[in-house]
């Protein structure tokens, strides 16, 4: 069977984020995963200027390996507060391969891979109030019937 890379993205929010508590629960979450592997979590600041008020942003971001018998890629995340631009507290990105009958079967493998390894087992620790499971062949979709109108 042919080999493909899936490449996902993860929007979750949640209804009792708090920056710090939540990334921890996620990043140890992440760790007691078996099919992820060297799990680091990095806090981010970003100090900048808007109308003569000094504006800091903090997030943290959550990188590692995917180690899964098709041949593991990477997965990246990140936790921050949900703003009206990114209306999300976590995003993730997940790249690996998945054997399949074509492109489109190996994604939705890898979405239900993500579903039951990730989302579901999130569930137990996070109330969510959105969570979306998306491909970049999806969101480029929407951008050009968002172009088009």
């Amino acid at each position: 069977m042919p080999l493909f890379r899936t490449d996902l993205y993860v929007k979750l929010t949640t209804s009792d984020f708090d920056l710090k508590k939540s990334s921890e629960t996620l990043y140890q979450f992440l760790q007691n995963v078996s099919e992820l592997r060297n799990v680091q979590m990095t806090k981010a600041r970003l100090d900048r200027e808007e109308q003569g008020k000094i504006r800091i942003e903090e997030w943290y971001e959550l990188t590692g390996a995917i180690n899964v018998p098709e041949g593991g890629k990477s997965f990246w995340a990140i936790s921050k507060e949900s703003t009206k631009q990114e209306p999300f507290n976590f995003f993730m990105r997940i790249d690996r391969n998945t054997e399949a009958e074509d492109y489109a079967v190996a994604q939705t493998k890898a979405s239900d891979w993500v579903l039951q390894t990730l989302i579901q087992p999130l569930e137990s620790r996070f109330t969510f109030k959105e969570k979306i499971i998306s491909s970049p062949l999806k969101l480029s979709k929407i951008a050009n019937e968002l172009r088009k109108s």
